[in-house]
């Protein structure tokens, strides 16, 4: 009966978020949150824990891949999300709810339990203790679970526009550090993700901005053709999610050898946020100066629709000269100067011999025309 849910649940229980909370241990009496939960949790060949999270009806969990509402400010909405158990052990969760938010180098993250939240994770109350303990799943029983009510609270003056929260089961084992080491805790969480849409005015937008470049020459530095390193930031600057599809333009001077790239698609971008994108365009031949444009077409995001953006740009000019070439045009004109210059050179001597030895012959010949002119006047 619940195959398809053991399925759903073991892809979550894959993607648990592991992270080790170090501190010095001055620092880790200072902060307790969270704590660790003694537990003889069941764990996989990887030390981790098996669990998941997902939606639920009031009686078991249900077929819905994550948790949708859209309702007007001021609006109360109760549902149920179902903590899932895959191993023959009891495991006790902390069980709690986080803003959804963008992660460095893209990507989504759900704050952490000591956060405080400010947006949708402070709109959901989850009903009953802080800590619940799981049941074993067994043949005879199926799947262990349990099933947590929540309320979701829209504030009178919440923005319109899509909102994201997490409503998270998380287990933090205690480890024990050396004597010169600091004491560790294992954190594993895992999220069910609540999409919100407050009912109002949407205004989707989507920028592309600190476009920067950098060309690395081929071959023989230039003979080749080279590389065109392309960074750039897509932000969300509208009140709707999205994701969005890049590509990278790079041509020369009138459009010449035009080379394109797709970039990496960046899967969900929540209003207010960016994700920095690095794309690279092979084969560019360095023309002098090179135009990069950045064309980013915003696309239904995951559970989502079409935001109705279009295509965003962003430019930048970027200098690649083929020095290699340059250079050996530049030794091809040197030489063909100096030949010049130096034929010249040989030619100017030439005729200044020349002249020279027309004047001494002249010279030479001065006394005998003297001599014939004085022999003419006696006989005259």
């Amino acid at each position: 009966m619940f195959d398809h849910l053991r399925r759903a649940f073991a892809v979550a229980a894959v993607a648990l978020t592991a992270a080790f909370l170090a501190a010095a241990p001055a620092l880790a009496e200072a902060a307790p949150s969270p704590s660790p939960v003694e537990s003889d949790a069941p764990v996989d060949g990887d030390g981790l824990a098996s669990f998941g999270i997902g939606p639920a009806s009031a009686e078991r969990p249900d077929d819905r891949s994550f948790l949708e509402f859209s309702a007007g400010p001021g609006a109360v909405i109760y549902d149920h999300v179902a903590i899932i158990n895959q191993a023959a052990a009891p495991i006790d969760l902390q069980v709690y709810s986080g803003d959804v938010v963008m992660a460095d180098g893209g990507g989504l993250s759900v704050t952490a339990r000591d956060q405080a939240t400010t947006d949708a994770g402070s709109w959901i109350t989850v009903e009953g203790p802080g800590t619940i303990q799981i049941p074993a799943q067994s043949q005879e029983t199926g799947l262990g679970y349990v099933v947590v009510p929540f309320s979701l609270t829209i504030p009178a003056n919440a923005q319109p526009g899509d909102h994201l929260g997490g409503i998270v089961a998380s287990l933090v084992s205690a480890g024990q550090g050396g004597e010169n080491s600091p004491s560790i805790a294992l954190e594993q969480r895992v999220a069910a993700r609540v999409y919100i849409r407050v009912e109002g005015p949407l205004d989707p937008g989507l920028d592309v901005v600190d476009v920067t470049a950098t060309y690395a020459a081929g071959a023989l530095a230039g003979v080749r053709a080279g590389t065109m390193t392309v960074s750039y930031t897509l932000r969300n600057s509208g009140n709707v999610r999205l994701a969005v599809e890049p590509s990278v333009r790079v041509a020369g001077p009138f459009g010449l050898l035009e080379r394109t790239a797709a970039g990496e698609r960046a899967d969900e971008i929540l209003p207010g946020g960016e994700v920095k994108v690095t794309t690279t365009v092979p084969d560019v031949w360095p023309l002098g100066f090179e135009t990069v444009t950045v064309s980013a077409r915003g696309v239904a995001p995951t559970a989502g629709e079409d935001p109705g953006v279009g295509t965003a740009t962003g430019s930048a000019v970027v200098w690649a000269f083929p020095w290699a070439i340059l250079a050996t045009l530049a030794l091809l004109i040197a030489i063909t100067i100096y030949r010049v210059v130096r034929a010249r050179r040989r030619k100017t001597r030439r005729n200044a011999r020349r002249v020279a030895r027309a004047r001494a012959a002249t010279q030479a010949d001065a006394p005998e025309r003297e001599a014939a002119e004085s022999v003419g006047a006696d006989q005259i």
